[in-house]
């Protein structure tokens, strides 16, 4: 759920006077030089800091203001979930370091998490394949300490499920939704309801840290190393302890794929084959036959928070209860609705 954010935003100079305030807490022995206005995301306000400790050695960090969650969380624990998924994934080194957090902070109507800034350009579907391959590779790769605090999802179907049917629900009642809609959205329940009473179908074994939403703008390309094909992964708000498939499955699908206008694309078969062949290259995904049903079934189950989410924010759009309204977002939301687009994700 989102706070209450008016479309425009003045907060620049708010949060550098907060960061002054902090000082060496938060940014030791450097002083601001400039707070810019970033990016809006879903559930954030983003701005680009730049700071100093003495002339050519500049920093740029990025501020976060945490303005909602999809994880029921309290903003503040949000925030610091949110900075301890940073923690265990630096080692990495195709993630943001962390750097500050404050829950509270004065002076700032939002909790604030202070983060390193990754320069570069999203990915794009058509060159960029193997290095965001080899990029989820190095994080799956990751061991969680076992004292970490990120949400554990064992087997992941049930909470999807459960997720899904709690943003669905509003939708499903909603008397302007298309009936047709509705009666695809049913079909794609019942689908997935009838597949899930598979066993065995997750293990302990498969379980890493993953991101829970691979898209395009949440990889940055490095311009520097483009001919090395570096690529990073930034925005892990929703970071979990799940099996690996979930992360696979919600890159290749066409939810994902051809969500962003200016990357819209519908992977072909081929280039999901060059996608998977890469990421296994590089990843000890123990039995293999095990990872291609998971993510058979997963592509389905991530599927349906997919459209589920978009039923919900359609919904609260109508009624007045977004706070952050992105016309693209309503947009393609409306799209992946139509009952066409339903049937063939699901097969129905």
């Amino acid at each position: 759920m989102a706070g209450d954010e008016p479309r425009t935003d003045t907060r620049a100079a708010e949060v550098r006077h907060y960061l002054e305030s902090v000082g060496a807490r938060a940014l030791p022995n450097h002083r601001i030089e400039s707070v810019e206005f970033l990016a809006r995301g879903e559930y954030s306000l983003n701005y680009l800091v730049c700071s100093m400790n003495e002339p050519g050695d500049e920093r740029y960090l990025v501020a976060r203001l945490v303005t909602g969650t999809q994880m029921d969380l309290p903003l503040g624990e949000q925030a610091l979930y949110e900075h301890h998924a940073l923690e265990l994934l630096a080692p990495s080194g195709v993630t943001p370091e962390p750097h500050y957090v404050d829950p509270d902070p004065e002076g700032l109507p939002y909790p604030l998490i202070l983060e390193e800034y990754l320069p570069g350009r999203p990915l794009s579907y058509a060159t960029d394949l193997k290095p965001a391959a080899r990029c989820v590779a190095k994080i799956h790769a990751l061991a969680a300490p076992r004292d970490h605090l990120l949400q554990e999802h064992p087997d992941p179907a049930p909470s999807i499920l459960a997720e899904s049917r709690q943003l669905v629900t509003p939708y499903l009642d909603w008397k302007q939704a298309p009936q047709a809609s509705k009666e695809a959205l049913h079909g794609a329940f019942r689908k997935i309801e009838q597949f899930l009473v598979q066993k065995g179908l997750f293990s302990r074994e498969d379980l890493v840290i993953v991101n829970y939403d691979l898209n395009t703008h949440n990889f940055i390309v490095s311009e520097a190393n483009e001919a090395e094909g570096n690529a990073s992964l930034v925005d892990w708000e929703k970071a979990r302890i799940a099996p690996r498939t979930q992360d696979i499955a919600h890159f290749l699908l066409p939810t994902t794929t051809l969500w962003r206008d200016a990357t819209a694309t519908r992977l072909t078969l081929e280039q999901e084959t060059e996608f998977v062949n890469t990421y296994l290259s590089y990843s000890n995904v123990g039995n293999l036959d095990r990872f291609l049903t998971q993510l058979a079934a997963m592509r389905l189950i991530v599927s349906l928070r997919a459209v589920s989410w978009c039923a919900w924010a359609l919904r609260e759009t109508a009624h007045g209860d977004r706070a952050i309204i992105n016309e693209e977002t309503l947009n393609k939301s409306r799209t992946y609705l139509q009952p066409e687009f339903l049937r063939e994700l699901f097969g129905l």
